[in-house]
């Protein structure tokens, strides 16, 4: 009858299914609270290390880097990039961030550039070929093409300047274009390094936690030094 039926307390079902729930998260609790107190440390370095990484590759400036390459040959020998021409690529490499070398360049350097030029303008070099490779860094696409540039137009200048005195000249091979995305940071990279920085400062935590409870174990209680004849008296019953 519906009268009967409106009686009837309702969400038994549903209290059941409560009282489980509750029952199977009380018996997870126990582990998880055990797998927390016995590798909590560790656990807490990798999130660390983690968010660490995250952090920087979310708020480090952005940077971007612009590539220009140019070519040591051997004036002599019909544009030869022999042994000579080598070793001069190696020591116009060096000085290809100087201020003293960038004056001969007719392309302008970024404002706010004065005086830090090596930390926007890197140069590299190859034992085996002459090529001389000139990375411009800066915070704009633009401004690390044109450091790249001003490198490369300025080494250029300055072997024709010297190539009567060294025998070799240097040509333009490709000049730099802006980049299409920046060069730093990089998300996966910084998060694969953090991560990686956690684990390793979890894995020492480990091992000196360890090291300690090894010798912090129940010290062995000492033996009482006999003393001579002591043992003789009391099987004898005297007092000492």
């Amino acid at each position: 009858m519906p009268h009967r039926d409106a009686r009837r307390r309702p969400g038994r079902p549903a209290l059941r299914r409560g009282g489980l729930l509750i029952r199977t998260a009380r018996s997870l609790c126990g582990p998880l609270a055990a797998l927390l107190r016995r590798c909590g440390l560790s656990i807490a370095f990798v999130l660390a290390g983690l968010l660490g990484g995250l952090g920087y590759a979310l708020l480090a400036p952005t940077t971007y880097t612009a590539t220009a390459f140019v070519l040591v040959v051997e004036g002599g020998n019909g544009g030869d990039t022999g042994p000579a021409a080598v070793s001069f690529a190696q020591a116009y490499g060096r000085l290809a961030p100087l201020p003293e070398t960038l004056a001969y360049s007719t392309i302008p350097l970024p404002r706010g550039a004065a005086g830090a030029t090596r930390e926007h303008i890197q140069a590299s070099t190859s034992p085996d070929t002459p090529l001389i490779r000139l990375a411009g860094s800066a915070r704009t696409r633009r401004d690390a093409a044109a450091f790249a540039n001003a490198a490369a137009d300025a080494l250029v200048r300055y072997g024709t300047a010297h190539r009567k005195d060294t025998g070799v000249r240097v040509a333009p091979m490709t000049l730099a274009a802006p980049p299409s995305a920046p060069s730093s940071p990089n998300l996966p990279l910084g998060v694969a390094v953090g991560t990686a920085s956690g684990i390793l400062l979890a894995g020492l935590s480990t091992a000196v936690l360890s090291g300690r409870r090894g010798r912090g174990g129940r010290p062995e209680t000492p033996r009482r030094a006999a003393v001579p004849g002591r043992a003789a008296a009391e099987r004898m019953g005297v007092r000492s």
